[in-house]
């Protein structure tokens, strides 16, 4: 039997938590070991217990979403942070992916949705809602740019995979869709996130938006 995924919700909101639990008991691979309501709780339940995905809202008590993401990855960065949230604004996106979230979603999102974004983000994938990936995207074009920041040269097949990416298409998405095996849609990621000289997708979308390569 496979291992369960281990999640910690992190909300204020009561009604909320119990609204997940009805919803995770439901899946075969996968339950809630834990649940806080502010920032403490969430960094002391991570001492107690193993987590591998955090449902995580950004508005908590105490020690905000955001500040409280940047904390975990520093302490474990094999941790998932998938934001579960009604903040609706670009800002708070970057600032949350920035802060090293592997996802973002809105909480009147589908109760389908939020748990296919588990399994995504437990698999290493980052996943955004189609309205979230609107709001970064539109976001991103707004920000102004360095005219004298180089165009990384790309290849046919780099741009095919860039252009997926900002599609929000996972790795396995993508190799089904160029014919590739997900080893080499992998090594593609790697050389763009070089090539432009980031850490993460959103820094890629960013500068690939920035420099006209995708609109």
């Amino acid at each position: 039997m496979l291992d369960k995924i281990k999640i910690l919700v992190a909300d204020d909101h009561k009604i909320l938590i119990e609204g997940l639990n009805m919803l995770i008991h439901q899946e075969d691979d996968m339950e809630i070991v834990a649940t806080a309501a502010h920032g403490k709780e969430v960094l002391e339940a991570l001492r107690q217990t193993q987590v591998d995905v955090i449902l995580l809202d950004i508005n908590l008590p105490i020690i905000n979403g955001i500040d409280l993401c940047r904390q975990i990855k520093a302490k474990s960065s094999a941790i998932r942070v998938l934001a579960l949230t009604s903040y609706n604004k670009g800002i708070f996106i970057q600032q949350m992916l920035k802060a090293g979230a592997s996802g973002y979603v809105l909480k009147n999102s589908a109760s389908e949705e939020i748990v296919h974004a588990v399994r995504q983000v437990y698999a290493g994938e980052t996943y955004m809602s189609p309205s979230v990936t609107n709001i970064l995207m539109e976001s991103l074009r707004n920000q102004p740019s360095d005219s004298n920041e180089f165009i990384p040269k790309l290849t046919k097949r780099e741009k095919q995979v860039l252009k997926l990416i900002a599609s929000e298409m996972t790795t396995k998405v993508i190799a089904q869709e160029l014919h590739l095996s997900e080893h080499t849609v992998e090594s593609h990621r790697r050389n763009l996130l070089t090539k432009f000289n980031v850490r993460n997708v959103v820094g890629l979308i960013r500068k690939a938006i920035q420099r006209g390569l995708i609109e």
